[in-house]
């Protein structure tokens, strides 16, 4: 288990280890540092890399030619400069993938945040982004990758489920643009805890003063910045949201003049969602893909395949997580083959939502934000009584369910969480880099929730910070009403546990095909 020290007002996390029996994959832990690092400087180095990428792909517009057969290019071109642009928050600091680098599966890029806190700051914040004086969000960063694969929100009468949908909690839904990946990217900036604007104007004033606004033009056409700004538009944009009750449009444009800005928020979106399907970002090309790709090759590894063999069989995995086989739901089996695959590009997910029984985790700063900051906000008014109730809560929220019909199901979804991809769960910069699992965060390595999964049931309750916890016994549920129980007690050796972290490891992308001298050497 990890270890963290925490001391808020320089905000020094030191990160030590202690290696605790079999809950954690010593490859997966974070190893001992000498140097003590600064969440100030890991903040400057990401934000240094936003601004190099965002550098080199503003370059690149002037390469693309112009015509049919490179108007893809041209969009996934601009949906990647939206992403790495700072200057689309409300203190023109904070770009999306502040909490979604690329080398991390579009994920959180900050190790001691995803041993910590999880959440990360938003563009209200101090230097240091000590939670005192900075707006965290309440959940961990999802992944960007093969987001774009799940259809809308829809709830199937014949199975009582939703299908579809993003976010952790579904409330991208897709409705209006059919498109869920687009309607997620439309979230955060105007999320008070994330990039801060008080009115999603404010993204199209900003891009119409960015350096590739010719380029969105190119794309989306000439009308779409041709808007009549008021004289407070600046200062509007730079205060951060939520607006006030009394003025929910605080940059106050006419009833065309916001249909157009409307129309162009919605193409800022769909052009984010056009990158997230590149190749890029989703390239299907992980050691898994491989195989599948090559049936006459042996590319799995021996643990791997006993990993894999499991996934689908006693460990009963795929019955959320589909992976292109058939669902054996704990039977004994033989050995699956790559060319057994009905799915030559399975998503590893079935795009529902399910409550696994999840422990609460307190140490993301949210639960203490029950205090207006400088602005008057308070982002969480019931403090450490907030329960985070997932699927459950969003149809409840009249705000964000887009259909009445939905809201008396919500006592059926309370606790439940999308079943996210299982498509670069492990990918990482270097062993040594933490990366945070669930909705919440409350786990830090593969084998940590791979040993939930298999022992949730079996093991006796405990409270969080007890000695063994995670190992020899789980604190009790955030939500008790409607855990699935396919999972809890499945019976699988450690050496099992180990090999299902070693199937799953198979599946980050950047798989380097072996050479042929070495295929021969085999």
């Amino acid at each position: 288990m990890i270890r963290v020290g925490f001391v808020i007002g320089t905000f020094t996390v030191v990160l030590g280890l202690l290696i605790v029996g079999r809950a954690t994959d010593s490859q997966e832990v974070v190893a001992q540092n000498a140097v003590p690092l600064t969440l100030e400087q890991e903040i400057k180095r990401v934000e240094a890399e936003i601004d190099r990428i965002f550098a080199d792909t503003l370059k690149q517009l002037p390469s693309i030619p112009a015509g049919t057969a490179h108007h893809m290019k041209r969009v996934q071109t601009l949906g990647k400069l939206e992403l790495f642009d700072k200057q689309l928050s409300v203190n023109r600091n904070t770009a999306c993938t502040f909490c979604h680098m690329p080398d991390v599966d579009f994920t959180g890029p900050i190790s001691m945040l995803n041993a910590s806190t999880v959440s990360y700051p938003g563009s209200v914040r101090d230097v240091s982004a000590d939670p005192a004086r900075s707006r965290y969000g309440h959940r961990k960063p999802q992944s960007y990758t093969y987001a774009p694969y799940y259809p809308a929100l829809q709830f199937n009468k014949t199975q009582g489920d939703f299908y579809g949908g993003n976010f952790w909690d579904l409330r991208a839904t897709g409705f209006k643009l059919q498109n869920p990946a687009a309607e997620q990217a439309q979230d955060p900036p105007i999320d008070p805890n994330e990039m801060g604007f008080p009115d999603t104007a404010c993204v199209v004033h900003r891009l119409s003063r960015s350096p590739y606004r010719s380029s969105f033009e190119a794309v989306w056409g000439a009308q779409s910045f041709a808007i009549t700004w008021p004289s407070d538009v600046e200062r509007t944009c730079s205060t951060p949201g939520p607006p006030k009750p009394n003025d929910p449009l605080p940059v106050h444009l006419s009833r065309i003049d916001r249909g157009r800005s409307n129309a162009t928020y919605d193409q800022f979106a769909l052009a984010i969602a056009v990158y997230e399907t590149s190749p890029e970002i989703s390239p299907f090309s992980s050691k898994f893909d491989y195989a599948i790709a090559h049936p006459d090759q042996k590319v799995l590894s021996s643990d791997e395949q006993a990993g894999w063999d499991l996934f689908h069989g006693k460990a009963m995995c795929n019955t959320c997580h589909l992976d292109g086989t058939e669902s054996l739901a704990g039977n004994k089996v033989s050995s699956i083959t790559p060319a057994g695959v009905g799915s030559k590009a399975p998503l590893f997910t079935d795009f529902t939502s399910s409550n696994l029984g999840v422990p609460r985790n307190l140490a993301i700063p949210y639960y203490k934000e029950d205090k207006p900051d400088k602005y008057g906000f308070i982002s969480n008014p019931l403090g450490l009584g907030f329960i985070d109730k997932g699927v459950g809560a969003f149809l409840r929220d009249a705000t964000l369910n887009p259909n009445s019909d939905w809201v008396k199901l919500a006592d059926q979804f309370d606790g439940k969480f999308q079943v996210s991809t299982l498509r670069n769960v492990d990918m990482r910069p270097s062993p040594d880099f933490v990366k945070a699992y669930t909705h919440n965060g409350y786990f830090k390595s593969l084998k940590e929730i791979v040993h939930f999964y298999n022992t949730r049931d079996k093991l006796p309750r405990c409270q969080q910070g007890a000695p063994g916890e995670k190992v020899t016994c789980w604190p009790p549920p955030e939500v008790p009403q409607n855990v699935d129980t396919t999972i809890g007690n499945l019976g699988l050796t450690n050496e099992e546990e180990d090999q299902i972290v070693a199937f799953l490891k198979t599946l980050t992308d950047g798989f380097k095909e072996p050479s042929p001298y070495r295929q021969k050497a085999r």
